[in-house]
């Protein structure tokens, strides 16, 4: 029987409750109004809940201040208040004190489509991932963001856990291996897709329209960011020549700027194709799967590219062997 969908931050606070009424030295912090999974903190934990309202920035100093009296805080809001709003509290207050403060984002990517870029949060891994002492954490389903809350919970210091708002289907029957950072979940021979967040689910339905065009094509969840293992992603892709980034995110600075730095630092002979969006704001009308289109993040968009791509690499192969 197909497990049940739930949202990626019910799940997570479902598991981080728990964990709170064990340890009163769990805080959360919140700047939004919530859902019955925040709403258990308010109601029965109320030592350990705090509603700042719309006050993001204070909210940041108030977590740090809390960490430095030896509290585990969360902080709670939707993923563009979180990151960008409240970036110089993150930098100086959380990060260059190393605190153990988890920020919790809601709505990553478009989730919010129809508000517009001041609830979009296409920037949210390039800005965090410059900041030292800084883990990144973007579940791809509710099962691997359960299993973040004990995670986080051990923790020691700053990270940001990058929710998406829908309930999605879930990828995984168990939580993936949360030390290792990614999980191969489909193997390939001509080309590996690392993706991550909602995009994970689009990179299988793209991987199997691309084996029926004769393609071989692997995928792997990308769930956490920052740090990342090189020597045993790297390794995990074995001898596959092309990698291709997919992510609801930016180009410049997102897994696929990642990726193109880890290949220079690493001198691996591999091609590398970066799918995400492109260096524009979205005020597409119709919701998110408009937006996808016209980035080329829906599943046609994304085959074509790999499938014209790959067609290139062959192209330019057989040129090299004199054949063509």
């Amino acid at each position: 029987m197909a497990k049940p969908k739930i949202g990626m931050r019910d799940a997570f606070f479902n598991a981080l409750y728990e964990i709170a009424v064990s340890d009163p030295d769990v805080y959360i912090v919140s700047a939004d109004n919530g859902a019955p999974s925040i709403d258990q903190f308010a109601s029965n934990l109320k030592e350990q809940f705090i509603q700042v309202g719309i006050a993001e920035q204070q909210m940041i100093g108030m977590a740090a201040g809390l960490a430095l009296e030896g509290k585990k805080v969360y902080t709670y809001a939707i993923c563009p208040f979180i990151t960008a709003r409240v970036y110089e509290q993150i930098k100086i207050d959380v990060c260059a004190q190393n605190l153990p403060v988890t920020m919790l984002g809601v709505g990553a990517g478009y989730a919010y489509d129809i508000m517009g870029p001041t609830h979009h949060t296409v920037e949210d891994f390039a800005i965090l991932r410059v900041q030292p002492n800084m883990t990144i954490l973007s579940p791809a389903d509710g099962t691997t963001a359960a299993a973040m809350a004990p995670w986080t919970h051990r923790h020691a210091g700053p990270c940001y856990v990058r929710f998406d708002r829908a309930g999605l289907p879930e990828i995984y029957d168990a939580a993936p291996d949360l030390a290792r950072g990614f999980a191969v979940l489909r193997e390939g021979s001509d080309c590996a897709i690392v993706a991550t967040g909602v995009m994970v689910g689009q990179a299988l339905a793209a991987a199997e329209e691309l084996h029926r065009r004769g393609i071989s094509a692997g995928v792997v969840d990308l769930f956490r960011i920052k740090p990342v293992d090189a020597a045993a992603l790297f390794a995990a892709l074995g001898e596959v020549p092309n990698v291709v980034t997919l992510e609801e995110h930016y180009r410049a600075g997102g897994i696929g700027g990642m990726f193109a730095e880890m290949i220079a630092d690493r001198e691996e002979p591999r091609r590398l194709l970066r799918l995400g969006q492109h260096d524009r704001f979205a005020f597409e009308m119709g919701g998110r799967s408009v937006i996808w289109e016209n980035a080329g993040l829906d599943v046609p968009g994304i085959v074509t590219r790999v499938d014209r791509w790959m067609a290139a690499a062959r192209e330019g192969r057989l040129a090299a062997a004199g054949r063509s």
